[in-house]
């Protein structure tokens, strides 16, 4: 029976340290994977967990990023649309102390348009098969918070990043490759982000992404399991502030992904881990840790 799998780029916003003008990839995090089985949408809630740690001499702050999205997409010929709205809550300790900031983040907009599909049905004893190329485009929104405010004695560019919003409109580029065949699957996607300056004169620095990951899917009655596993690569450029690159602010990290999607009738479970392979932020003083991520779908 032929089956429907659709992909896109996932944003999570997130926060950095005082001491760190970088720390977590800034507040644009987004990774790629499979989305839940479906024939014209879904809808669903999402959480995921980061852990960065920085230490820069006498400075050193530990960040501690919980996002929850309610998320959804929809198709219609050959056009996707998806919708991510984040709630973030943040807590930091720092040599200042300790603080805590939650808020709406801001919402991100996505359409692809499938420019290739080759899909043959199981006939004949031969298996599915499926082959689709998906280029498409995004707005980021600067919906979320993002109250810095610049004229504090104690303001530091990393105070940009201690926000659930960036206060900017970004953009977003993508092309993704799907490929089936039988049970198994690989999904490749890069993505490019234009990130614009600020009411404050910030600007974060554009990103590039890389992600691969293979899956295999085996039925059970009416569920099915499908673990996956494949890595995420970002590349940041430098921010800026008043034209002038923050230092140390562009660089990069890989992650080695698992992960589980549990597909019951219409209703998913998704689990995802994120374990970095090799990383190079904020010249060494930032670490990124594990990380992990959990939604529950509908699909209609």
């Amino acid at each position: 029976m032929k089956r429907t799998f659709l992909f896109a780029l996932l944003l999570t916003v997130g926060s950095a340290a005082k001491a760190c003008p970088y720390c977590g990839c800034g507040n644009s995090n987004f990774w790629i994977g499979a989305l839940p089985t479906f024939s014209n949408g879904f809808v669903g809630f999402r959480h995921s967990y980061t852990y960065f740690k920085t230490d820069s001499g006498s400075q050193y702050s530990r960040d501690y990023f919980h996002t929850t999205e309610v998320w959804g997409g929809y198709k219609h010929g050959k056009w996707q649309a998806m919708v991510f709205v984040p709630y973030i809550s943040i807590h930091k300790t720092s040599d200042d102390g300790v603080t805590d900031q939650s808020g709406v983040g801001d919402i991100t907009i996505l359409f692809n348009y499938e420019v290739f599909s080759k899909t043959t049905a199981v006939t004949d004893g031969k298996p599915y098969f499926a082959n689709m190329i998906y280029i498409g485009g995004g707005i980021k929104l600067p919906t979320g918070k993002s109250n810095v405010n610049v004229s504090d004695p104690d303001f530091t560019v990393g105070d940009f990043t201690n926000t659930p919003g960036t206060g900017s409109t970004d953009f977003l580029l993508n092309l993704n490759h799907n490929l089936f065949f039988g049970s198994n699957g690989l999904v490749t996607n890069v993505a490019y982000k234009i990130n614009t300056e600020n009411s404050q004169q910030y600007r974060y620095g554009n990103r590039f992404y890389f992600n691969t990951s293979y899956f295999h899917t085996w039925p059970a009655g009416e569920v099915n399991f499908s673990p996956s596993l494949g890595v995420n690569m970002v590349f940041n450029s430098g921010n800026y502030f008043q034209g002038q690159e923050v230092l140390y602010s562009a660089g990069y990290l890989l992650n080695g992904m698992a992960g589980l999607n549990v597909q019951w009738k219409k209703v998913g479970l998704i689990l995802n881990g994120f374990m970095p392979l090799s990383q190079n932020l904020f010249e060494g003083l930032t670490v990124a840790k594990a990380r992990w991520q959990a939604a529950v779908t509908y699909s209609f």
